[in-house]
Order: structure tokens, then sequence, then C-alpha cells
């Protein structure tokens, strides 16, 4: 594809622009270790195949079914409270993915962009503005509304053709939405091995000159 034939760019936060994975993992190690080392890796290898779902569905899910004590709403509440604190300042401070920016600015006021992330939406915009990167966005959103969801209501308000758009993700995750869409896809190599058919580049360097390949 041709830049100019590209109607919107949809990015994932964590992994695609900010390099804050590992952040993210660290505390989830640091909340689950008290319950030993086997129901530790069991949250670890949840938290990282299912990149993109918010950390309220990943607490939730752990406590249940691999610590056998589902949560109250408010128990669960104040576990996201803790995780909250883990990592926020933390991921305003981590370094960007290689290239991630350039192709922000490069983008800017030629093609739409839009942050869909599985981070609690008022934690992401607060994160994005501290950053300076909200100026490159039409809309920061995360969760508790699902990509799939974000991305089809973006699809419908801006009246965007979705081979047209461009879904950039680290997760396997991000892949199914943008099937689900109907969006290109472009994945960002980290911990997740994707199909072999997908476009994968190992950071944002030369993501403008992947369309071609699309």
């Amino acid at each position: 594809m041709q830049l100019s034939e590209i109607q919107a760019f949809f990015w994932d936060f964590d992994g695609v622009i900010a390099d804050s994975v590992d952040v993210k993992t660290r505390a989830f190690e640091a909340m689950f270790a008290p319950w030993g080392e086997t129901i530790l890796r069991q949250v670890i290898d949840h938290h990282l195949l299912h990149g993109g779902i918010s950390r309220v569905e990943k607490i939730a899910h752990s406590f249940r079914h691999f610590i056998g004590q589902p949560l109250t709403p408010a128990q669960l509440a104040a576990k996201c409270a803790v995780y909250s604190d883990l990592v926020k300042q933390q991921v305003i401070q981590a370094p960007l993915i290689p290239g991630a920016e350039a192709a922000l600015v490069f983008l800017s006021g030629k093609v739409p962009q839009f942050v869909i992330s599985g981070t609690p939406e008022d934690e992401l915009r607060e994160i994005t503005r501290q950053r300076h990167l909200d100026r490159y966005f039409r809309r920061v959103l995360g969760s508790p509304v699902h990509k799939t969801t974000h991305v089809s209501n973006l699809l419908s308000e801006f009246h965007l053709d979705p081979a047209r758009c461009v879904f950039v993700g680290d997760a396997l995750t991000d892949l199914e939405s943008a099937k689900k869409t109907g969006t290109r896809f472009i994945g960002i190599q980290g911990m997740i091995t994707f199909p072999e058919t997908t476009l994968v580049l190992p950071d944002c360097t030369g993501i403008i000159e992947a369309l071609q390949a699309l």
C-alpha cells in the first residue's frame, strides 16, 4: 500500500510505542510472588500470551483460575489500584520503542492516528499527556472497552474503510482485533511469535516503508 491510501493508524501502546512490557511483567511478579513459583509462572505466562487484555481481566482470571480465590468487585478494584501504583510512573519514564516517535511525527497531519490499548483509559491518557505524546492522536482509548470494539466504533464514526487502515500491535489479541475489524496489521516483535504470514518488524524503524508489503 502507498501512504496516500491509508486512512488511519491504530497503535497499541505498551511494546509498540513505549518499551514498557517488562514494567508490566515485573508488576505481576511483585503481586503474585507470595503464592509461589508455580502460580507465578502461570500468571506470567497468561499475562504475556494475552497482551492487550486489560489488567482487570488478567488479575481476576489469575485469582479465580490459578489461586482459586475469586475476588469481589471491591477486592479486584484494590488489587488493580496496587498494580497501577507499581506501573504508572515507570511507564511514563520507560524508553520509547525505536522508531516510534519518528513514525508518529512523520504521520502527524498526514494520517489520523489513534491509541488503542488495554491500559485503563484515564491512566493511559495521563501517561500520553505527561510524555507529550497525546498531541499526535485524535483519540487515546483504553479499557474497560475492548480493542475490537474501539476500532469498530472509530471505523463507523470516521467513515473509514478498514482495508485502508493499519493496526500496529505486539500481541496476538492485537492481530485478532485487526482480523475481526478487517484492518491491515503490522506486528512489532516482542515476546509473542506471530503466524508466518504476518508482517512483523523488530521495532517501529522503517514502519512507513513496510506499508509497501501490506
